[in-house]
């Protein structure tokens, strides 16, 4: 019978976001105080940090996972095809009207069979058809394969209250009205868009992308190393130098361009 390598290495790429700069450059650094020696064993230590005088810092192989990027994930563009999403102590400060959409968002982002951790306090709310709790205390959610798995209407959107307060503190219904009104116009139009528009991206002039519409997955994917929303750096092999040139000759002409029959790598047809 042949022996299980106990050394066997698995692939594993980890994507750590958060809102505040200061936090991704402290996390980036990987450095940690000695007080950590109290609570992680002298083998782990010796194999996963170099000790120093200022304490102890991350090796260069766990370092090398992990892809650090400042991200406001109300309204800029999720990562995609992941196989875990933590989440844990947000959704507790935001409305339920976001907390509804970002929970969408979240099932967007995961594989089907995808896991998703939210804090002790957390939970997918209606959004059952999405997710299946696991057994056990720990908010642990398994992702479902719903029929079509688009994002949320609205996103990426800044989202406001939809009823205005007058100075004597009561509501103005007419404002409360147009509002309904105008987010019923979006919705619709939105609906519209995902379900029967081809997948479209807004960037700027060198390629980074502003706004998503319908689900990229056959076209793009994150890039390996540092975080980048680049449409250029998430573009699968087979589409990046077509891509590229159609892209700056539209530009600099400033006409439409157009590319056909590129067969994309990971997706397998000509597009």
């Amino acid at each position: 019978m042949k022996e299980t390598n106990p050394q066997q290495r698995y692939t594993l790429q980890i994507f750590a976001s958060d809102l505040d700069k200061d936090a991704i450059a402290t996390g980036r650094a990987g450095i940690y105080p000695r007080s950590i020696a109290e609570d992680v064993s002298e083998k782990r230590l010796d194999r996963f940090f170099y000790g120093g005088s200022g304490g102890y810092k991350v090796c260069n192989e766990i370092r090398e996972m992990v892809i650090f990027a400042a991200q406001n994930i109300i309204v800029d563009p999720p990562f995609t095809k992941l196989d875990i999403l933590s989440c844990r102590n947000l959704l507790i400060y935001l409305e339920p009207e976001l907390q509804a959409k970002l929970i969408q968002l979240f099932h967007y982002s995961l594989n089907a069979g995808g896991y998703l951790l939210l804090g002790s306090a957390e939970s997918v709310g209606s959004a059952t058809p999405l997710f299946a709790p696991l057994p056990g205390k720990s908010r642990l959610y398994r992702s479902l394969d719903a029929p079509v798995r688009v994002l949320p209407v609205g996103f990426p959107a800044a989202f406001v209250h939809t009823r205005a307060r007058l100075a004597d503190g009561t509501t103005s219904l007419i404002a409360a009205a147009l509002a309904s009104a105008l987010d019923l116009q979006a919705l619709v139009e939105n609906l519209l868009l995902q379900r029967f528009a081809p997948v479209a991206i807004l960037v700027t002039d060198d390629g980074d992308m502003l706004y998503v519409s319908g689900k990229t997955g056959k076209y793009l994917e994150p890039a390996t190393g540092k975080a980048s929303l680049n449409l250029f750096s998430m573009a699968r092999e087979g589409l990046k130098q077509a891509l590229s040139e159609a892209f700056h000759r539209a530009v600099r002409q400033k006409i439409p361009d157009t590319l056909k029959h590129v067969k994309v790598s990971g997706n397998g047809s000509a597009q």
